[in-house]
């Protein structure tokens, strides 16, 4: 997420602490319209009044664009009619937002059932563990808009089945990409291609149970000028990643596989950094690749990676 700073709830905090003062700060404080453009929730669960305080919030924000954060510590394994009832809220105002930040566990029909159009928003971040489709269909519903265009930052943590339709979504503006779900390598290319500014771009393939093809897997070549940082953990071959993109830009890249996966892609990424001609600043390895290999990456891109057995990112 970006580094903006949400207001708190809390009494003690601004802006109902200053509020509290007198009636002549009451009176400042309410008609100050950026004091109440932001509003953070991090607590175990939801109240009856949290969903009042957000329409309390939206009200004295006036016309201003606004960001929210919902996180639920810990998540609530059954979602309750209050969380019910505040999401509704804020799907039912999301022409306001700019920024959109959902930590929350279980299943939530509103979601899914949202046909709010988002016209301003910039940032766009889910985190969830879900027992159904419904977060993937709300993006699915929401991505088909054409005003998503503006979104700059996605983070979408999730699972979905194979009969879950694809992302489709106009990803020219997307400079921050943050996606782990399951999906293939053929998916995981596609949507990256779409990314024409991305600068930011990290994958967490969390396993893929579709059909597998006996076809060789290949992507159409892309080219990623401007992206600067690449972080992939997969349980597939990465080799038709690497035959297909270019970015003579790269500084990071980070790669997880592991143990149980195919051999580390060796070939391909050589031929990656030869076709390129591209020179890593930092390289980091999870998974089988071996002391010669590590040798060869290190005479052709010049930098020896960093190599750890250790599962993840």
């Amino acid at each position: 997420m970006s580094k903006e700073q949400y207001c708190s709830p809390h009494p003690a905090h601004a802006p109902l602490l200053l509020a509290a003062v007198c009636a002549h700060w009451r009176s400042i404080a309410t008609s100050t319209r950026d004091l109440w453009s932001s509003l953070n929730f991090q607590k175990s669960s939801l109240a009856e009044d949290d969903t009042e305080l957000l329409l309390l919030w939206l009200k004295r924000s006036g016309s201003r664009p606004f960001s929210l954060r919902l996180v639920l510590e810990p998540a609530q394994s059954q979602p309750s009619a209050s969380l019910t009832a505040f999401l509704s809220t804020v799907f039912d105002h999301l022409t306001r937002f700019t920024s959109l930040v959902i930590c929350v566990e279980g299943s939530c029909s509103v979601l899914a059932e949202s046909k709010s159009q988002i016209l301003i928003l910039q940032e766009l971040s889910l985190d969830v563990e879900w027992d159904d489709l419904t977060v993937t269909q709300l993006l699915c519903n929401l991505f088909r808009s054409s005003a998503m265009k503006s979104l700059t930052y996605v983070n979408f943590r999730g699972f979905r089945s194979d009969s879950s339709p694809r992302l489709d979504h106009d990803w020219t503006n997307v400079t921050r990409l943050y996606l782990a779900y399951e999906m293939s390598v053929m998916e995981c290319g596609w949507i990256l291609s779409q990314c024409r500014r991305v600068c930011e771009a990290r994958f967490e393939l969390v396993g893929y149970w579709g059909e597998s093809s006996t076809d060789p897997l290949v992507l159409a070549p892309m080219l990623l000028k401007y992206l600067r940082q690449l972080e992939i953990s997969s349980l597939e071959d990465l080799s038709p990643l690497f035959n297909a993109f270019n970015s003579h830009s790269l500084h990071a890249m980070r790669i997880s596989l592991p143990r149980s996966a195919d051999p580390w892609p060796h070939i391909p990424f050589i031929d990656w950094i030869q076709r390129t001609g591209c020179r890593l600043q930092e390289l980091r390895i999870c998974g089988p690749v071996t002391e010669e290999e590590c040798a060869e990456i290190a005479l052709i891109a010049g930098i020896y990676p960093t190599v750890s057995d250790a599962p993840g990112m």
